[in-house]
């Protein structure tokens, strides 16, 4: 004789619930794995152009210290190149207080236009993915407005400063440099300026 089974039989719905419960889970698990992998990728994206970024005011940076370089006295000797450009630019406005505030571009003598195109001498990076280069200003500010204290004209000689503009004064300068960083199809802009004097000449 056979003893019935008195176990309840087991719902047919049990089986689907669990599918369903594992699939909705698994649903949620790739949406997460996506979208974790989309900020990953972003935070790439945001590190290149951050890098890219400091780069150009870098560039910039090296602009500001090429042009305060050549400008003094004592270096303009050796120049060549556009440094030369620089040394004949300063030298020019000097001798025309008419072109006083006005920014004068290195490379072409004309007025001044903040990212212009780069000339070879001023690039810093050329290669097959990455070009990095500034364009330079130069502005004859005048003479720098000393008054009430002695100034020197010459070795041992110091004559006290008038409260007008004196031609023994030191000239001052404001030098601007726009750099360029392109990567691709992107570019990236950086401007600096910086004010500094020479010497009487």
């Amino acid at each position: 004789m056979r003893i019935p089974d008195r176990r309840s039989p087991r719902p047919a719905q049990t089986g689907a619930i669990t599918i369903m419960v594992a699939l909705v889970l698994l649903v949620l698990l790739t949406l997460a794995a996506i979208g974790m992998s989309r900020n990953s990728f972003q935070t790439i994206v945001n590190s290149a152009y951050s890098r890219q970024g400091t780069m150009a005011q870098n560039v910039s940076d090296s602009g500001l210290e090429w042009s305060i370089y050549w400008i003094a006295i004592s270096n303009a000797p050796s120049a060549t190149g556009e440094a030369l450009n620089l040394v004949n630019l300063k030298n020019s406005l000097l001798q025309n207080n008419i072109s006083s505030g006005i920014a004068y571009d290195v490379h072409t003598g004309t007025a001044y236009t903040p990212g212009g195109s780069l000339q070879t001498d001023m690039e810093v990076v050329n290669t097959a993915s990455l070009t990095a280069g500034y364009t330079l200003g130069l502005t004859r500010m005048g003479k720098l407005p000393i008054m009430d204290m002695s100034q020197g004209s010459g070795p041992g000689a110091f004559t006290p400063a008038a409260g007008t503009q004196n031609a023994q004064a030191p000239d001052l300068w404001a030098i601007r440099s726009d750099a360029q960083v392109q990567q691709g199809s992107v570019t990236f802009i950086s401007g600096k300026e910086a004010w500094v004097s020479t010497p009487v000449q």
